[in-house]
């Protein structure tokens, strides 16, 4: 309907003209007549400016979106290029082969109690800093050294150090801490031990200086804990004795070892087994 309504005016027109013409008023039915064939002419010009306006839209739309993508392929290109001529190094790659026999969730308290010269003042202080963690605590597998002895059927291994692996989660706050001057409030007045604002930096000072201090001593495993290596040092003895035991069920533990010894990553269980087999079924 929208695309017929346009011309209905033109329509009725053009049957005005008709009508006019026939009752023999020529001039009136010509100049009705042209008035028709003005408004259709007007009506395709609309249509066409219409027309042009949209298809310049759609040239002006594709001409951004041509650029985008040169962009983006330029871009690419680049990308491409600078991967193509940078050199990687890989300066390590560290395995790990951890074995956690133990993980403490835990609490305790640092504390301090101290006196020094600080910025020339005769201080004392004392605190409790307390510390949370989650501390775990095992073998790492590459630190071990195997030797299979043929002879006797028996596969040694040695150094199982127990050791602080890593931590879950950690967490230090101080309970409190004081920080006393000794001195006078005057020339005449004896010396006590007094706080005052001027100590409040000072305080700080220490506050960060040993907890610093605590978390660079738990990075090697709390001391509170050096209790607990003699229990997972059985097991960890237990578990290499479980691991090992499909291929050699004669493990020997002992506490050092020499160059004969070697470490996991070069013991092939496949030699082994081939070596029992050559001593069960020995050629004839």
């Amino acid at each position: 309907m929208k695309s017929i309504k346009p011309y209905l005016i033109v329509t009725a027109l053009v049957l005005l003209a008709i009508i006019l013409l026939s009752s023999k008023l020529i001039a009136w039915g010509i100049g009705v007549l042209a008035a028709a064939l003005i408004i259709l002419g007007i009506q395709q010009l609309i249509k066409l400016n219409v027309k042009v306006t949209l298809f310049e839209d759609n040239i002006k739309n594709l001409d951004e979106r041509n650029n985008t993508l040169l962009d983006q392929n330029k871009k690419l290109a680049q990308e491409n290029n600078f991967l193509k001529e940078r050199h990687f190094q890989i300066t390590q790659i560290k395995s790990i082969l951890e074995l956690n026999l133990f993980e403490i969730d835990t609490k305790f308290k640092r504390s301090i109690c101290s006196r020094e010269i600080i910025n020339n003042k005769d201080v004392k202080y004392f605190g409790s800093l307390n510390v949370s963690l989650k501390a775990k605590y095992g073998i790492d597998c590459k630190d071990l050294r195997f030797k299979y002895d043929q002879e006797n059927d028996v596969l040694k291994v040695a150094n199982i150090n127990p050791k602080f692996l890593s931590f879950g989660n950690r967490k230090l706050d101080w309970d409190f801490f004081e920080i006393y001057e000794y001195r006078g409030q005057n020339i005449l007045a004896d010396k006590q031990w007094m706080t005052s604002d001027d100590l409040f930096k000072d305080a700080a000072a220490l506050k960060e200086k040993y907890r610093v201090e605590t978390e660079n001593s738990l990075e090697k495993g709390p001391e509170e804990f050096a209790w607990i290596y003699s229990p997972i040092r059985q097991n960890i003895e237990s578990a290499i004795r479980i691991m090992f035991r499909g291929v050699c069920p004669n493990i020997e533990i002992t506490e050092e070892s020499d160059t004969s010894f070697i470490p996991l990553e070069k013991l092939s269980f496949d030699n082994i087994s081939d070596q029992k087999i050559l001593e069960e079924h020995p050629e004839k």
